[in-house]
């Protein structure tokens, strides 16, 4: 917080994040149980939301955070938006050991990235069949998100290819369990316990729900983002 000598204003500045860490996907795309994994390799993530019968481990995001995921796509750093995030800057922090954010609105990490300390961050990004991730949605009743599955997960390619230290993982490799997962978070320099994975909590598969041929196009895209990733 700075006084602008021209306007005798107080300015607000984005505070410095010393330690990013973040999981990001689309909505009912396995990004809780990226947390749990990490969470397993010593990351805590603050959250506001417990579990319920759609996210029996619960959804390690905080209210605030997800709240300002969407002024940011509107309105980008304004002064209100620089405030909080601010709060979340500090809680992540000042918490005592390594501390991890969850993002819904992939855009949003840009602007996370922006205040990082060297610009750099550590990211997890997670996809998932976008049939199985429309069938889960409706099933809890949602029938629209601010961001659809295609300009979500666009942007999730856009921010892999900026963000050096990430990787592209999908939910049917986390709940399978399938080899390479290590690997790929060793690559982030954490060592996860695929064990706290169960597959009983898969909540959706094989849907029928139909896709456009963009949507898939993009599907296959992740997928080789992930074989990358997994190497």
């Amino acid at each position: 917080m700075e006084i602008s000598p021209a306007t005798d204003k107080i300015e607000i500045r984005p505070k410095v994040l010393k330690n990013g860490i973040f999981v990001v996907g689309h909505p009912r795309s396995g990004t809780s149980l990226a947390c749990q994994l990490l969470q397993s390799a010593g990351v805590a993530f603050p959250s506001d939301f417990g579990g319920d019968e759609y996210n029996k481990s619960g959804y390690f995001e905080l209210e605030l955070g997800k709240e300002l995921e969407k002024k940011l796509i509107d309105k980008a750093m304004t002064e209100e938006n620089v405030v909080e995030m601010n709060k979340i800057v500090d809680r992540l922090n000042n918490a005592p050991g390594l501390n991890g954010l969850k993002i819904v609105h992939m855009p949003a990490l840009f602007f996370f990235r922006h205040i990082a300390k060297d610009k750099k961050i550590r990211v997890v990004f997670i996809f998932r069949n976008p049939a199985d991730v429309k069938s889960s949605m409706f099933k809890r009743g949602i029938s629209q998100f601010k961001l659809n599955w295609f300009d979500n997960n666009n942007a999730l390619v856009a921010a892999h290819e900026n963000m050096p230290k990430s990787i592209v993982i999908s939910y049917e490799a986390l709940i399978q369990g399938r080899p390479g997962l290590k690997k790929a978070f060793k690559k982030l320099g954490f060592n996860v316990d695929m064990s706290v994975i169960r597959k009983d909590e898969q909540t959706q598969k094989n849907s029928r729900i139909v896709l456009t041929a963009d949507e898939q196009k993009l599907y296959k895209v992740l997928q080789k983002l992930e074989k990358n990733s997994c190497r």
